[in-house]
């Protein structure tokens, strides 16, 4: 597994478009990759590339390859903690049925981890691509 990530990762290196826009489409991918979407996440992604033009869409592909399935079960575990850490002291709304009880308070902290972690991993994703992009073009040189 690790060497198709890196396969993946070269293939984004070797993007003939600026490092920017490289970037830019890899962090969008991961967002998209990262979220709970349900399997909407690609075709949320195709709408995204229609609409912002200057986005690679090579990366974003790329963003979607690596972060697969199997990668996703550790970051849906460190959403839900990170939820729980956070929400663990608000008080709990109370619902007649308890199946909606546990819905709500399991899918209120998965959603709010989830969402910090996915924001998160796009900023650092950004970077890392964005500056290993700069450098391997700025060695091709």
């Amino acid at each position: 597994m690790i060497q198709k990530i890196k396969k993946h990762f070269k293939e984004v290196l070797e993007i003939k478009t600026a490092p920017k826009e490289i970037a830019a489409g890899f962090a969008l991918g991961t967002f998209l990759a990262i979220l709970p979407t349900f399997g909407f996440g690609v075709l949320i992604g195709l709408l995204v590339i229609l609409i912002f033009k200057r986005v690679s869409k090579i990366s974003m592909i790329v963003a979607f390859a690596i972060w697969n399935p199997l990668v996703l079960i550790p970051i849906a575990a460190l959403s839900y903690k990170i939820g729980d850490i956070i929400l663990s002291e608000v008080p709990r709304y109370s619902f007649k049925i308890e199946v909606i009880n546990q819905v709500y308070v399991y899918s209120r902290r998965f959603i709010l981890g989830n969402i910090i972690v996915a924001t998160t991993f796009t900023i650092i994703s950004y970077f890392v691509v964005y500056f290993s992009v700069n450098r391997y073009q700025k060695k091709a040189k």
